[in-house]
């Protein structure tokens, strides 16, 4: 009987990969006596395909240990498990180790560490991997145009795309999608409509769903629901994207009714859908329905995010309900939402906790949950610093705000709001507050 070489084995691993059997693929190669370098590379990347990153990475270790020389595919698969990791150490490692080898001009190796950089919210590193390349193409501008609308500043995005059209590279359906998706957060409707008008004039994008649906979502949360309406009646296809953009478009323009009948006519939901009508009904003030909505929400069975909570939380507030905040923050702890050492959840969510406590009169429940969260933002504090002012707690409004200043975290526009009602609060005067500023 002939033996198998590390060719068939090799054969067989890929197959199971392909077939989803990943399992049944490091058996078989547990069982190989002389892994090659193809062997190693099916593995890190087999792993990095069924998302589980972290196994890839340790494979990629193992691999590194034998003395087997990583190459494109071995990097270009560890750059993706540290980018589903969310994990820029481990990234900037393999960026250092890539750096030192033969790949290190590679054009898809310096697309794959945007792509990394950007998913782990290292922005700054992206622009300089992108500024470090030799040679672009497509994909390469293309990832960074999504850096920044994913990340943001989203202004920089369409600088990013002006730059490409400059450079006379040709831009792909997943470049206008993303530079639309930047116009939408920036509710930049010319150069939205300056984009969609090249979009008419090839037929390779007027019918792809990608497109339409970004479209869709930037006429949408422009507030421009009849022309959102337009391009999703002449969709072709649609999905349960498509459907919530113009769920979420109807009730911002104060739709919830005919927002309520398309979510009703939807074949699938997903979380967003029901978030976006949900969100609708507390923006418009119909909270109790907002409530409602979210009990049908558990009875469907559907996942609720943190945005789900956020909105629900949103809707206890301002009804000033502390009962039902309460109820509300015990679905959020069971559900899981906490952070990785403390009893509190994630910011947006705590966020949330703290307005709802504190528009509800329980400035001590808001206090707690504040100092129980290990990570703050500038919204935390703003919650906390009005919240205190508006319960007639001047002075401990001032004292966070003191701390806010210590912390690094910079004051906007709702904080000195905050702080000028706890001023009267307090009786400060203006050099009061000149003073603990200074």
């Amino acid at each position: 009987m002939p033996t198998r070489n590390a060719f068939t084995y090799n054969s067989i691993i890929g197959a199971l990969v392909v077939s989803g059997s990943i399992d049944e693929a490091e058996r078989i190669f547990t069982s190989m006596h002389e892994p090659d370098q193809c062997s190693w590379n099916l593995m890190v990347s087999g792993f990095a395909q069924h998302e589980m990153f972290v196994r890839s990475l340790e494979y990629l270790v193992k691999m590194h240990e034998e003395d087997f020389v990583l190459n494109e595919y071995s990097y270009g698969s560890a750059l993706s498990a540290c980018a589903g990791l969310r994990d820029l150490v481990m990234g900037t490692q393999i960026h250092a180790s890539l750096a030192k080898s033969r790949f290190s001009s590679d054009v898809y190796m310096g697309s794959a560490l945007i792509d990394m950089y950007a998913k782990c919210g290292g922005v700054d590193l992206a622009q300089r991997a992108f500024d470090g390349m030799t040679v672009r193409n497509t994909v390469s501008w293309n990832s960074m145009i999504t850096c920044y609308e994913q990340n943001g500043p989203a202004s920089e995005a369409l600088q990013v795309f002006v730059k490409m059209m400059e450079c006379g590279v040709e831009p792909d359906e997943m470049t206008l999608a993303s530079v639309v998706s930047a116009c939408a957060s920036l509710c930049a409707v010319k150069e939205g409509q300056a984009i969609h008008a090249r979009v008419l004039k090839f037929d390779k994008f007027c019918n792809d769903l990608i497109i339409s649906n970004a479209l869709v979502d930037m006429y949408a949360k422009c507030s421009m629901i009849n022309e959102a309406r337009w391009i999703f009646d002449r969709m072709p296809i649609r999905n349960v994207v498509s459907e919530t953009s113009m769920v979420s478009g109807y009730a911002k323009v104060a739709s919830v009714k005919t927002a309520r009948t398309m979510f009703s006519k939807m074949v699938e939901r997903n979380a967003v859908s029901w978030n976006a009508l949900i969100a609708g009904y507390t923006q418009n003030g119909d909270n109790e329905e907002a409530l409602g909505l979210f009990l049908l929400l558990k009875r469907e069975s559907v996942w609720p995010t943190h945005y789900t909570f956020g909105n629900l939380l949103n809707a206890c507030a301002n009804l000033a309900d502390l009962k039902l905040g309460r109820q509300a923050h015990t679905h959020v702890l069971k559900q899981g939402f906490r952070f990785q050492h403390g009893p509190e959840p994630d910011v947006f969510v705590g966020n949330s906790l703290i307005d709802m406590y504190m528009k509800c009169g329980s400035v001590e429940d808001g206090s707690r949950v504040f100092r129980n969260m290990i990570e703050r933002d500038g919204v935390s504090f703003n919650a906390m610093i009005v919240g205190y002012a508006q319960n007639g707690q001047g002075t401990e409004a001032l004292q966070l705000f003191k701390e806010m200043l210590d912390s690094g975290e910079k004051p906007d526009h709702v904080t000195m709001i905050g702080v000028l009602c706890a001023c009267s609060h307090a009786g400060w005067l203006r050099k009061d507050v000149n003073i603990l500023i200074l």
